[in-house]
């Protein structure tokens, strides 16, 4: 599963890699990314890639309007790294968003789940 979402704003590209989790709650499918504390759900794990991708686009275009897309992913864990030709966004360690994110700790020891590791691609 690969997942986009593109922003048209000038002609930035990002790739990052996230953990994804696969989970059921009551009976909706459900896909979260503990690192951006982000999800999407729906009736099928399509629905729920397809509802992911707008929410993961919707927040890359809020937060770059507001000019606040390095900031927030600091704020959560996150360490940014400059190129000459290109940012490297990488996420938190799994071992530390275990640790501070209660939600996340809650599927680890309370629901039947899956993980992916995903490349994620969107440009600004």
């Amino acid at each position: 599963m690969k997942l986009h979402a593109q922003y048209k704003m000038s002609n930035k590209k990002y790739m990052v890699t996230l953990s994804l989790i696969k989970f059921k709650e009551d009976k909706a499918a459900i896909i979260y990314s503990p690192a951006l504390d982000l999800s999407g759900y729906g009736n099928t794990f399509e629905d729920a890639k397809k509802s992911f991708s707008t929410t993961l686009q919707e927040f890359i275009k809020y937060t770059h309007n507001k000019r606040t897309l390095e900031t927030c992913l600091i704020k959560m864990g996150w360490k940014i790294k400059q190129g000459k030709q290109k940012v490297n966004f990488v996420p938190p360690k799994e071992t530390d968003l275990i640790k501070k994110n209660s939600l996340y700790t809650d599927i680890v020891n309370n629901k039947e789940y899956s993980v992916m590791r995903q490349n994620v691609e969107f440009a600004l």
